[in-house]
């Protein structure tokens, strides 16, 4: 039975690819020993069901096969999670505020009033490999396209590699981001810490203006990691005060 729907799938992955003169068979081995290298007749039959279900193409890597203690994880590539999210007829647009901790993904459904928008921070996700050293802010807008995604339409079964790797014991490790002060982060620290507390108590819009406004840098990051917390605790409690009645003061005559 396994190996019936094997078949199915596979030939339903070559219609779509323009492969219908190839063996099913040698299409099964060209798979099992390229993208799904390692999957038993299980786990193939597995990922070729998500590979038709999302309509991605396993040759070009929009989906493919991660080891994962014994076991096999089915990974998605950007390019893949690029085209389900954009083949779903019901989206609408997307857009991403990016900040130096943190992006911001909103997606737009057209059957729906309300936009979804999940937020992601820089010091959950950042990991100890080379596309996050070199790439920081691009990986963190994937995580955030991705998550989005996920709440928006509910895509589930399937995982970026970065998930795949925590999966299999998190190896590559989480980096620790806290321990290490960036190089002239005191005297940041001193010169900005009053002034930015005095303007969250101006408000949320006065405080993102603030952070703006700040040098760019290492300093910035972990500055902002480190107090966002409590500046937005004491600028959404400005934002809750009423706002007192001006009078205007007319001099006796």
């Amino acid at each position: 039975m396994s190996n019936q729907i094997i078949t199915v799938q596979i030939n339903q992955i070559a219609a779509v690819l323009g492969l219908n003169d190839v063996d099913p068979m040698e299409l099964k081995h060209t798979l099992i020993n390229s993208v799904f290298k390692g999957a038993n007749d299980t786990q193939l039959q597995t990922l070729l069901i998500l590979a038709n279900q999302y309509k991605l193409n396993p040759f070009t890597k929009e989906i493919y096969a991660f080891p994962s203690k014994g076991s096999i994880v089915p990974v998605v590539g950007v390019d893949g999670w690029n085209r389900i999210i954009n083949s779903n007829e019901n989206l609408d647009g997307i857009q991403f505020e990016e900040y130096d901790d943190r992006c911001t993904c909103i997606i737009y459904r057209k059957d729906r009033a309300h936009p979804t928008k999940v937020t992601e921070f820089l010091s959950e996700c950042l990991m100890n490999t080379e596309p996050w050293k070199k790439y920081p802010k691009r990986m963190l807008r994937h995580k955030a396209l991705i998550q989005c995604a996920r709440v928006a339409f509910g895509f589930a079964g399937i995982y970026d590699q970065d998930e795949a790797e925590r999966i299999d014991g998190g190896s590559p490790s989480v980096v620790d981001v806290t321990p290490t002060l960036p190089e002239g982060y005191e005297a940041f620290e001193n010169d900005h810490l009053g002034n930015m507390r005095a303007v969250a108590m101006q408000g949320t819009a006065a405080l993102s203006e603030a952070f703006r406004l700040l040098p760019t840098g290492k300093c910035k990051t972990h500055f902002w990691t480190t107090h966002a917390t409590s500046f937005k605790e004491c600028a959404q409690r400005a934002d809750a005060q009423p706002q007192g009645e001006t009078y205007e003061h007319v001099a006796a005559e």
